[in-house]
């Protein structure tokens, strides 16, 4: 089995992965800024640093070699060049979790887009932005992440592969994307979409976990898309949601892309990925999952 460092593995979808590296006999190592607890006790090691920080980065692997890092942090160039160099001659691959969002507004890339269409060792970066700004760098979010692609694709001394994940859920997503439409249709809030919105692509926190871990163990290298293989749209997500409850949504679909009830995944066409690999269908899982979020409401109720 091999020895991995997951760089942030303490927040929703870092912990699921963490799990399944161990469930699979990997030898753990996390690698935080140390401000997050984890319930992980001795059944890993800990290395703190902050990963945009090139000096601390590369003190805190000083003396460590890993078979591969897995890198959560990654958001832009900054923190992608601080791990060229930090883990130069101490690792044998690195994964980076990319995400849907680096296709977004490029041209040439179609609705539902395959890997080749956006090819990292194209993509520039630009170390003179304000990447250490967290106000910047979360306005920058798609650019951060083909910066951090393309700063590594050119400058990397170790295999890189990029898995570029569709919409991650499982019950208590920490981003608050599916309890926005969850808490809406039990409330009778209003979801707002655009007219005819497109499909987009989603995954299931245990499965993308699966797929990370595995690909830590393997050659692969260059763009990876990892998500379900089915699409689906603003008005079917919340049709889901709508089944397992048994209300109904106040759903309007508008034009202004500005809507303050706009659905964080209505598109105005198509903004997917094709997959090449084995994923379980969004439409067989997504019900189990809306169901825990909504059962998670109840228990907080009957404590209150």
């Amino acid at each position: 089995m091999g020895n991995i460092c997951v760089i942030g593995g303490t927040r929703f979808f870092g912990k699921v992965l963490v799990r399944e590296l161990m469930a699979h006999g990997h030898r753990v190592t996390v690698l935080t800024r140390g401000r997050t607890g984890d319930p992980f006790g001795d059944k890993v090691d800990r290395l703190t640093a902050d990963a945009n920080d090139v000096d601390q980065l590369s003190a805190a692997v000083a003396g460590h070699e890993f078979d591969a890092v897995i890198h959560q942090m990654c958001y832009s160039p900054v923190a992608a060049l601080a791990a060229v160099k930090a883990f130069d001659g101490r690792i044998g691959r690195l994964v980076m979790t990319s995400t849907i969002e680096v296709y977004r507004d490029q041209p040439g890339v179609s609705g539902f887009a395959a890997e080749h269409e956006l090819d990292p060792s194209m993509l520039g970066y630009d170390m003179s932005l304000p990447w250490h700004d967290s106000e910047f760098l979360g306005n920058s979010y798609a650019e951060g992440k083909r910066q951090a692609e393309g700063a590594l694709a050119q400058a990397a001394t170790f295999p890189v592969a990029f898995v570029r994940l569709g919409h991650v859920l499982a019950e208590g997503e920490f981003t608050g994307r599916l309890a926005f439409h969850v808490d809406r249709v039990l409330d009778g809030g209003r979801i707002a979409a655009h007219r005819s919105p497109g499909r987009s692509s989603f995954g299931h926190a245990r499965e993308i976990a699966a797929f990370l871990a595995w690909m830590g163990g393997v050659s692969l290298t260059g763009p990876v898309n990892a998500s379900s293989p089915d699409g689906m749209s603003a008005r079917e997500f919340v049709s889901v949601i709508e089944e397992v409850t048994g209300r109904s949504a106040v759903f309007d679909e508008v034009d202004d892309a500005d809507d303050p009830d706009l659905s964080p995944f209505s598109y105005a066409a198509d903004f997917g990925m094709s997959v090449g690999y084995e994923f379980s269908p969004v439409s067989g899982w997504l019900p189990e999952v809306v169901r825990r979020e909504v059962a998670q409401r109840a228990k907080w109720s009957r404590t209150r």
